[in-house]
């Protein structure tokens, strides 16, 4: 039930309705639906099997324990026509009981189904002024078009789940304790403070299709938490989702991301069992595919996941992905500076005060960003990226360090392993691998590197072709 659900009052005997029978709950629904419209459009709708209403600034989930609580009082004291065995009229007490209230809610549900396929946030109905089909962010007075900056009115026409909770004010102040917080944070780079701006509106904006994450790495209290927390507060605390990186390998890890816009792992450290699963369901998520979700006595709920994840960490995670996919969708940023003894206590109180500009601050970023069309990493993460790079997928590193990809070129596949385990051994790490779990990373990498037969000396030997050993030189104590 929503937090902000009131039942309605209880129909006097003077008020209460005069409805069809109880055997005509279609009818019934029809006649109780104006109950549950605003400005014309249903505020009450079903949608992948859960009840939605219209708090007014987005759509919220309604529990069928509400649906029914909503129900029962309307009925309490309603009356129908009922026939009698000689055909007499008489009206008669419609008298709610659990098997009525149930075959309504199946009707009502029939009559304002929503299908599954659609993905919020979209319009129901065409809006009826031109550009409204752009980018929107649901503020508490209205529905702001991030490109005109026009405030337009709230409407049950456009299905949202998520909205700011505060009003759009165009003449707000700039936010001058956040921009001073930043620049403490990320002493001579703006290109930091550039890209988090615009990873800010692109989590009010609602858009998923850049297929991103933010990764922040930074010492214990460098200001990531206070990022977080900022960003939260924009969103609405109710929009997001803390799951832990443990939580998204369990079975119902998933259920609480339903309908959030914003998920923040506050410690990014991977566990030892369940990194692939861990690593699979990020990047489904992030990459728009939908998923099937189990949840705790409810029915498993399909489609694609709005949530986009906001990971914080003391150090680069330990992703394991051959094919680099998982790194090619982090945005890094890096933090150096720890205020560890020295915590401005004031600084959060600071910042709730300023949440209207910081809107502002971030729909400038969003701005940026559509001009642009893409995220770009500030050039002192540059390190930290190659770091990633080479932990996630170490095949690919070992092709960069070792070796020079050329479709014309052709290496042994003996040859090629025995380079990887003196890589490996050069690198420190002590499980190079099998010689078919080599290949499997290897193919896994996507650089069109294919198996072959080449004549080699008069022998065909099996190869790798697209590769070839460029050896670098040697390191002490390296045996090449």
């Amino acid at each position: 039930m929503s937090p902000d659900y009131e039942p309605p009052p209880a129909e006097t005997q003077a008020e209460a309705p005069h409805l069809p029978a109880p055997t005509h709950p279609m009818a019934v629904a029809r006649a109780l639906l104006p109950a549950w419209q605003a400005h014309g459009m249903p505020s009450l709708r079903y949608w992948r099997g859960q009840w939605m209403r219209w708090r007014g600034p987005h759509w919220d989930e309604e529990d069928s324990a509400a649906m029914r609580a909503d129900l029962y009082p309307r009925l309490e004291h309603a009356t129908y026509t009922a026939t009698d065995r000689n055909g007499q009229e008489r009206t008669a007490e419609w008298a709610p009981t659990s098997a009525k209230v149930a075959n309504l809610m199946e009707a009502l549900a029939a009559i304002v189904h929503l299908p599954g396929d659609v993905e919020p946030p979209t319009w129901l109905a065409a809006p009826d002024r031109e550009g409204e089909r752009r980018t929107i962010v649901a503020c508490r007075n209205g529905l702001l078009d991030v490109t005109t900056r026009a405030l337009h009115p709230l409407t049950p026409a456009y299905f949202n789940r998520v909205s700011v909770p505060f009003d759009y004010d165009p003449e707000t102040p700039t936010p001058a304790r956040w921009i001073g917080f930043l620049r403490s944070v990320w002493t001579d780079d703006p290109e930091a403070i550039d890209a988090l701006q615009e990873w800010f509106g692109y989590v009010l904006s609602g858009r998923t299709d850049l297929h991103k994450m933010l990764l922040i790495v930074g010492p214990m209290r460098s200001g990531k938490g206070t990022i977080a927390r900022t960003l939260t507060a924009l969103v609405g605390k109710r929009n997001m989702s803390g799951p832990t990186m443990s939580s998204l390998a369990t079975n119902f890890g998933l259920a609480d991301l339903v309908g959030k816009s914003l998920a923040v792992v506050a410690d990014a450290r991977l566990p030892r069992q369940g990194t692939e699963t861990i690593v699979e369901r990020l990047l489904t998520i992030t990459g728009e595919d939908a998923v099937t979700v189990d949840r705790k006595h409810k029915e498993p709920w399909s489609g694609r996941l709005p949530a986009r994840f906001m990971l914080l960490s003391n150090e680069l995670p330990a992703f394991r992905d051959s094919s680099g996919a998982i790194a090619s969708r982090l945005l890094i940023l890096t933090m150096t500076i720890s205020n560890l003894g020295r915590e401005d206590t004031s600084l959060d109180r600071d910042l709730s005060r300023e949440l209207p500009g910081i809107l502002n601050w971030a729909l400038d970023g969003l701005d940026r960003l559509t001009r642009r069309g893409r995220l770009v990493e500030p050039a002192s993460s540059a390190e930290a990226v190659a770091l990633l790079n080479a932990s996630t997928s170490p095949i690919r590193a070992f092709l960069a360090d070792w070796c020079h990809l050329d479709p014309e070129a052709s290496t042994p596949k003996d040859e090629l392993y025995e380079m990887w385990r003196d890589w490996c051994r050069t690198e420190g790490r002590d499980h190079p691998g099998t010689k078919p779990t080599f290949s499997r990373d290897l193919f896994a990498a996507g650089l069109g590197i294919k198996e072959s037969k080449i004549r080699i000396g008069g022998i065909r030997t099996p190869s790798y072709v697209g590769v070839r050993l460029d050896r670098p030189t040697p390191r002490p104590g390296w045996s090449g």
